[in-house]
């Protein structure tokens, strides 16, 4: 089984097996769960928001967050899923298993997929790979995906 806990989600991981409907889990504890690994991507969503009001803005650190609240909503959808996933920074892998399982959602969550390397892009000096870097809109946008996504993943409390 994946480890789908981090040092500040200390609770055990929902069980793991493939039905997300299993009688066995305690829909509580994984809502305890996924409300953890949503308040993280909460603290990277306002660190964006200061990033991008900071003169001048922040680009690059602004970036590295999105792409990390990306990570941490995708790793709430897959705890809501029942779907196990290694520890990883890769979003496309975690979109995988997330468009799987929640096809409704599945263009919103692709559109994070063009993000997948802003966690280390801009983050060390001498790369040899640099993508460029986004626009003050880009990263607008990227915020207003990563509320719409949050949204979408509370969503599903009220459908289960």
């Amino acid at each position: 089984a994946a480890d789908t806990s981090s040092a500040r989600c200390p609770r055990p991981p929902a069980p793991t097996a493939k039905s997300s409907m299993n009688a066995d889990r305690d829909e509580n504890e994984v809502w305890l769960v996924v409300q953890e690994w949503a308040a993280v991507a909460d603290l990277d969503k306002r660190a964006i928001t200061a990033c991008l009001a900071a003169n001048p803005a922040l680009v690059e650190i602004a970036a590295f967050h999105c792409q990390q609240a990306a990570e941490k909503l995708l790793k709430a959808f897959c705890v809501v899923a029942n779907q196990s996933f290694r520890k990883t920074h890769d979003l496309e892998e975690l979109a995988a298993h997330v468009k799987t399982r929640f096809p409704q959602f599945a263009d919103l969550i692709a559109s994070t997929e063009a993000w997948a390397d802003w966690n280390i892009a801009y983050r060390y000096p001498g790369e040899e790979f640099q993508s460029p870097l986004p626009s003050m809109l880009e990263l607008e946008q990227a915020v207003v995906t990563l509320e719409r996504l949050a949204a979408s993943l509370q969503s599903l409390r009220s459908t289960r």
